[in-house]
């Protein structure tokens, strides 16, 4: 059941986005498989009951996958109506919430808060990350995911309403101002790359929202799946810290 915290606003987001997801995606499976080594890297504990907010969550894949492979306890919450009605965190509370409102009961409140491609959708990313931290204890985890390299940025961009992508580099000047200190950051998808470069081209006259998305985003055939799936198997047991991919992710502390 949706807890509303927030008064209902007005949220443009392609539908067609959340009707091509699926935990089976291989996307999102290899940025599971990415968050899971980050944070052994990091030493947070997966078979301790942590208290996680998975912030824009969507239809609840990233809260369900952590599930699957921790202790951890999930709230997810989004604006989209749309996503959060078709939503399952595995068992959280799934709240209708804007963070920029920081309620009192939550200030403090979590060990973990999950950002997985989101601040590339806000266009004042300051005090929606100052928000994040809020609903963090001192010495809570922030783990973000965004697009990579502002040279792969097209129509499927725009379309997606991404405002930027980032390098390793301006990731971490996202929190230079915050109360907070970057852990770790690593490349990912360095073999997704010349695929997000045809994407660029073959979109580059798209004017159809839907078309634009289900392109950029489904694999054309199943055959084509099987083999992106192969391409992050082997990235991931080749590749531990690629030089560069078409998405970064972070591990960020909150300061005490």
């Amino acid at each position: 059941m949706i807890e509303f915290l927030t008064d209902l606003q007005p949220i443009s987001f392609p539908d067609e986005w959340y009707d091509a997801n699926s935990e089976e995606h291989f996307w999102f499976e290899w940025r599971a498989r990415i968050a899971g080594l980050l944070v052994r890297r990091i030493g947070l504990p997966v078979d301790r009951a942590l208290r996680v907010l998975d912030i824009g969550c969507g239809t609840g894949i990233t809260s369900r996958q952590f599930r699957r492979t921790t202790r951890w306890s999930c709230d997810g919450a989004d604006l989209n109506m749309d996503a959060l009605s078709r939503c399952d965190v595995g068992g959280g509370r799934i709240l209708y919430y804007d963070i920029l409102e920081k309620r009192q009961e939550f200030r403090d409140r979590y060990d973990v808060a999950i950002l997985f491609d989101v601040i590339e959708h806000i266009e004042a990313t300051q005090p929606f990350l100052e928000a994040a931290l809020f609903h963090l204890k001192p010495g809570g985890v922030l783990l973000v995911n965004v697009p990579a390299l502002m040279t792969l940025y097209g129509v499927y961009d725009t379309m997606a309403g991404h405002f930027r992508r980032y390098t390793r580099r301006t990731l971490a000047g996202e929190f230079a101002s915050q109360n907070a200190t970057v852990l770790d950051q690593t490349y990912w998808g360095f073999s997704m790359v010349p695929l997000l470069w045809l994407r660029k081209l073959v979109l580059r006259r798209q004017t159809d929202e839907a078309r634009a998305i289900r392109t950029g985003f489904k694999p054309p055939s199943a055959l084509a799946h099987s083999v992106l799936k192969g391409a992050m198997a082997f990235e991931c047991a080749v590749l531990k810290r690629p030089p560069v991919g078409s998405s970064v992710m972070a591990a960020i502390r909150k300061n005490a």
